[in-house]
This record gives C-alpha cells, structure tokens and sequence, in this order.
C-alpha cells in the first residue's frame, strides 16, 4: 500500500503594506473628525470667528472624510482577499483568474 505524499506549502506572509496604510487613514479619519467637532465647539464658545471656524471644520472635516474612505477601502481589500481564497478553497473551485497568488 502506497501512500501519496504530497509538499504542503507554507502559506506566504501577506504584505503588511496595504493594511499599513489602512489603518494610518483610519488614525487619519479620527483625527480629521476629532479636530472637526473641536472647531465646532470653538465657534459655539465664540473662540473664533464664524467664517475662519467653518473654513478649519471643512479642512477637518474632508480629511476625516478621506481618511474613512481610504481606510475602509484598503482594509477590506486586505480582507478580501483572503476571504476570497477561503471561500473558494471550501467549494473546491480553482483559483480565481484574478488572484494575485500564483
């Protein structure tokens, strides 16, 4: 009785690159709402005028913005990814065309 061996590839380390710069966008999207809602409060103690409080709350507020988007977009692609390989792992389907592994 033969038996069949076969080589068991160790999985390769994922690049933490994507997922980096997903969280630096997320530290980004609180920073950008944390300095909105402080410029908020700012005008409605009257420390600042209104027209110079609503310009700083629009810069904050579009970097909270693009940092939400950008964070959830390239965190879900690391996700994804690898949800993905499962997915298709468990069907028993052949690699995606589109896979990045090869």
């Amino acid at each position: 009785m033969t038996q069949a061996t076969t080589a068991i590839e160790a999985p390769k380390k994922r690049s933490l690159k994507l997922r980096t710069i997903g969280f630096v966008a997320l530290g980004f999207c609180a920073l950008g709402y944390a300095g909105f809602v402080a410029s908020v409060f700012a005008i409605k103690a009257e420390m600042i005028a209104m027209t110079t409080g609503l310009a700083i709350a629009g810069v904050f507020a579009i970097v909270g913005e693009a940092g939400l988007w950008i964070g959830a977009a390239s965190l879900g692609l690391s996700f994804y990814a690898r949800r993905r390989d499962r997915v298709a792992r468990f069907f028993g389907r052949m690699k995606s065309a589109f896979s990045s592994k090869s």
